[in-house]
């Protein structure tokens, strides 16, 4: 006679007393309790996003640019997994891991709050000069670079700065007419992703494209009127993802800081930057007395990158307009979809 097999089910011959199959015990061993792995993997996350809060409070991010460049521009996200490890260790009962947990969700809220922060833009001062500066990263490949004009007739901006600027890129959004209003223009496109160009409705003097960090930098003075000025650079810096290019990155950040030390007049930096608020050459060209346009608007959760992904919505904002204390910062608004892993970006801003 046979019965199913209490393991396996199949109909196999049973013999009182028979011996359990050898490595019966050893497989029900090694199964892991549920309640074990929750909190092994809750040590994991906290444990690791406690290592890399110290290493920022640290500033290892300024000994190795890379990987830190990588890790720290994903904060806002990155740190999602550690109120999943609070709240299990709440639930399971396991101080230290609470207390672990609850740093690393301190340190997310120190870090990701003011880049949340709702306010509103400032009233333009009596007397001011308006100036409202449209900028995009249109992808040197984006053969549909054209879709920005329709943005640029419905914003009106007074000058449009342009990212990966490409015979290809540069032709689609012209070819238009939607720039031709534009009397004044600085372009200098590339077939890589690091030409640029700068159209204006104010005068454009003092055009410079020094080399930094072995690619070019377009700064020039724009004139509003006949007393007031501003130097403008067209930024964009190479994406810090691997050590030499972060060194590049850095670099690059680090001249704009110098830029902006030393300019006797007002200075706007638009474009892609490649870096965010959690990025220490960032916030360190910030502490140049220059103001980021979206935190003053208190413009809350807006990232710009990477617009083009197919399963996932922009995480990062890595595209800024930063201004000096001289401007007051009376409008900011994110464009939509152009074809280009950027959304543009337009900034009013009114010139004391």
């Amino acid at each position: 006679m046979t019965s199913p097999h209490p393991e396996t089910g199949s109909d196999l011959p049973v013999f009182p007393g028979e011996p359990d199959r050898p490595g019966a015990k050893d497989r029900a061993a090694a199964v892991i309790p549920p309640r074990t792995l929750t909190i092994f993997l809750s040590w994991v996350v906290a444990g690791t996003l406690v290592i890399i809060t110290a290493g920022r409070l640290l500033h290892l991010d300024d000994v190795l640019s890379w990987p830190y460049s990588g890790i720290n521009a994903f904060a806002p996200v990155e740190y999602l997994p550690a109120y999943v490890a609070l709240a299990a260790a709440f639930a399971l009962r396991r101080n230290r891991l609470l207390v672990v947990s609850l740093l690393a969700v301190i340190a997310h809220l120190a870090f990701t709050v003011p880049e949340l922060w709702p306010g509103r833009p400032e009233a333009v001062p009596a007397g001011a000069a308006k100036v409202r500066i449209m900028t995009s990263n249109l992808l040197y490949t984006n053969g549909d670079a054209g879709r920005l004009g329709a943005q640029i007739t419905r914003a009106r901006p007074d000058i449009v700065v342009l990212e990966e600027a490409t015979p290809l890129t540069l032709d689609a959004v012209t070819k238009s007419g939607v720039l031709d209003g534009y009397a004044y223009r600085e372009a200098h496109p590339r077939p890589d992703p690091f030409g640029v160009a700068v159209f204006s409705r104010f005068p454009l003097v003092q055009a410079e494209l020094p080399m930094v960090a072995d690619l070019p930098s377009l700064r020039m003075t724009v004139r509003v009127d006949a007393t007031r000025q501003f130097r403008l650079f067209a930024v964009h810096t190479v994406s810090p993802t691997s050590r030499d290019y972060a060194a590049r990155w850095r670099r690059q950040l680090d001249a704009l800081r110098a830029e902006a030390a030393l300019s006797p007049v007002p200075v706007v930096f638009a474009g892609d930057f490649n870096a965010t608020r959690d990025h220490r050459p960032f916030a360190r060209l910030l502490d140049e007395r220059l103001r980021d346009a979206h935190d003053v608007a208190g413009a809350g959760w807006t990232p710009t990158w990477n617009a083009n992904h197919l399963a996932l919505p922009p995480l990062l904002r890595i595209d800024h307009v930063l201004a000096s204390p001289q401007f007051a910062v009376t409008g900011y608004q994110v464009g939509d979809k152009i074809g280009s892993d950027h959304k543009p970006l337009v900034v009013d801003l009114a010139l004391r």
